[in-house]
């Protein structure tokens, strides 16, 4: 055998190279569709301007919040952790998921991810804009301003809202559950409140675990409250992330119990989608299920791109990854 049949019997067949640069030229493609989001410049604005708005209404956060006048104390929030860590398994934590048109208005994406929900959690509540109103009451003026022009923030207050009073999981229409929630997520919850997080301040919000009336989850919805019914702009698409930014810097509680909080790592809940694209193979979900307890997927991609044989394919066929 010569040495170019070596070299060509000891290399990839075309196919799967073939698949392989078909999923990254996919994924490019997507790069588009996140430029309105994603803007450092917008995120250091937007963190500015809400520091601007909150800054003088800290003691009113403060007490509507329940906490004491005057500075506050880092250790207070570590005590108030330690016991909305205690609440979490006297009773089992709702799982919840949005899309105001429901499910059979979502896109095909939402869909297959609302499927997966089902089927490893049957008692999960999918909500609608109208059946979300049955489980809490929204300010009249946050509805009028968000409801129709600004869905995404109006969702932004809805779960927060509705894990302040009622405690619970949410989970965003566009998460992909390796398996059932209510064992491993008490792992997350020794302070009573989980955000995924990148560093240590800046989170994600699209899934977010809490007992009901934590501190961190009740400060948010205030400032959003007071946002909201002052103001109808958005400096920055992640109002919602610059105002827990702002709110852990003005606020030592919330600081104290945020250090309890253990990290759930939004960069592994984010696999999934950065290799959705690629070919599948047996064990994907296996693999997932290893590096996170929730994968974050997006419907924002052009179908027309969808590699056939590839992970997002099959999800969206609604086969076993």
């Amino acid at each position: 055998m010569s040495a170019v049949d070596g070299a060509s019997a000891g290399a990839p067949s075309p196919g799967p190279v073939t698949a392989f640069l078909e999923g990254l030229e996919s994924q490019f493609s997507r790069v588009e569709r996140f430029k309105d989001t994603v803007d450092p410049a917008a995120a250091r604005e937007g963190r500015r301007i809400v520091t601007e708005f909150l800054t003088p209404r800290v003691a009113e956060l403060r007490a509507a919040a329940g906490l004491p006048a005057g500075r506050g104390r880092v250790a207070h929030g570590r005590r108030l952790a330690a016991e909305d860590g205690s609440r979490v398994g006297t009773q089992e934590l709702p799982v919840y998921v949005y899309w105001d048109t429901g499910i059979d208005g979502a896109p095909d994406l939402v869909r297959a991810c609302m499927e997966r929900l089902r089927e490893v959690h049957p008692d999960a509540r999918f909500l609608d804009a109208a059946g979300i109103h049955e489980l809490i009451a929204v300010p009249e003026r946050v509805t009028a301003v968000l409801a129709q022009d600004h869905k995404a923030h109006y969702a932004d207050y809805l779960r927060v809202a509705l894990l302040e009073q009622h405690g619970g999981i949410w989970v965003d229409a566009t998460c992909w559950l390796p398996g059932p929630l209510q064992d491993v997520i008490l792992t997350y919850l020794d302070a009573g409140v989980v955000y995924p997080r990148w560093t240590h301040r800046e989170i994600g919000n699209w899934f977010i675990a809490s007992v009901p009336g934590s501190l961190i989850i009740t400060l948010q919805r205030l400032a959003l409250d007071m946002w909201w019914q002052e103001r109808s702009d958005v400096p920055d698409y992640f109002l919602y992330h610059r105002i827990f930014e702002t709110l852990y810097a003005l606020i030592p509680e919330f600081r104290g119990q945020w250090s309890r909080v253990p990290p759930l790592s939004s960069t592994a809940s984010h696999l999934l989608q950065l290799s959705m694209m690629q070919p599948w193979f047996p064990g994907v979900a296996e693999i997932m299920a290893r590096l996170s307890i929730v994968q974050k997927l997006s419907y924002k991609y052009d179908p027309e791109t969808v590699p056939e044989g590839s992970i997002l394919h099959r999800l969206l066929l609604q086969q076993p990854l």
